[in-house]
C-alpha cells in the first residue's frame, strides 16, 4: 500500500477497501413489473461485479441504485468501489 501511495496513484489520504465491505441493490426501472423500493443484499463486491459484467443491471449499470450496506444510495456509475 505504500509503494502504490509514493507512486502517487491516488490520493495520500486513499484507504483500501475493506474485504468485507457488503453491497445492496434495489432496481430503478420505472414501470417495472418488479417489488418497487425491495433491497437486496448484502453481496461481496465480487458478486456484484460479476451482475454487472453480464450486464445482468443494464449495460451501464443503469438499472440499479447501490450502497454499501447502511450507506447512501448511489446510481452505479457513482459507486467508485465497484468499478
Amino acid at each position: 500500500m505504500r509503494s502504490v501511495r509514493s507512486a502517487r496513484n491516488v490520493d495520500p489520504s486513499w484507504v483500501p477497501p475493506s474485504a468485507d465491505v457488503k453491497y445492496e441493490f434495489k432496481w430503478d426501472v420505472p414501470d417495472s413489473t418488479g417489488e418497487q423500493g425491495q433491497v437486496f443484499g448484502p453481496y461481496s463486491e465480487e458478486e456484484m461485479q460479476s451482475w454487472y459484467k453480464a450486464s445482468y443491471f443494464g449495460s451501464l449499470g443503469e438499472k440499479v441504485r447501490v450502497r454499501p450496506v447502511g450507506g447512501d444510495w448511489r446510481a452505479w456509475s457513482d459507486c467508485l468501489i465497484l468499478h
